[in-house]
């Protein structure tokens, strides 16, 4: 069984960084396909998400091990609190009317970051 649920946390957290991943090569809004900072066209922004599909899918597998070695050295509260901050700013990134600073977002920074002191606390005082 705690094979089993490693082995799935490790999955979920490699689908977290090919996301995480994506969401830095490329943005898709309302209005088109953004790719380093510029609006692209048509046919460069179908090249470039096919080129970012190829290379996070050959990436893939060193993703997931870099996943399974995060699961086993870095606390599980830790890894949320990362988690958390991270998703909140590429959000706030991705969609230009978001505030970084708004009350919600810096309690939602303020709980990740909760999460990540929490999971090495725990760590230290359990070794």
């Amino acid at each position: 069984m705690d094979d089993w649920l490693f082995e799935e946390s490790a999955l979920i957290l490699t689908g977290i960084f090919v996301t995480f991943i994506s969401s830095c090569l490329y943005t898709i809004n309302a209005q088109g396909f953004i790719a380093r900072g510029k609006y692209r066209k048509k046919e460069e922004a179908i090249m470039i998400f096919l080129g970012a599909t190829v290379l996070l899918g050959l990436a893939t597998p060193i993703i997931h091990e870099v996943s399974k070695l995060t699961i086993r050295y870095i606390p599980i509260p830790t890894i949320f609190g990362i988690v958390i901050i991270g998703t909140n700013f590429v959000l706030h990134y991705s969609i230009p009317s978001w505030k970084q600073t708004s009350t919600k977002s810096l309690l939602i920074y303020l709980l990740g970051t909760f999460l990540v002191i929490l999971g090495f606390l725990i760590a230290y005082y359990l070794a």
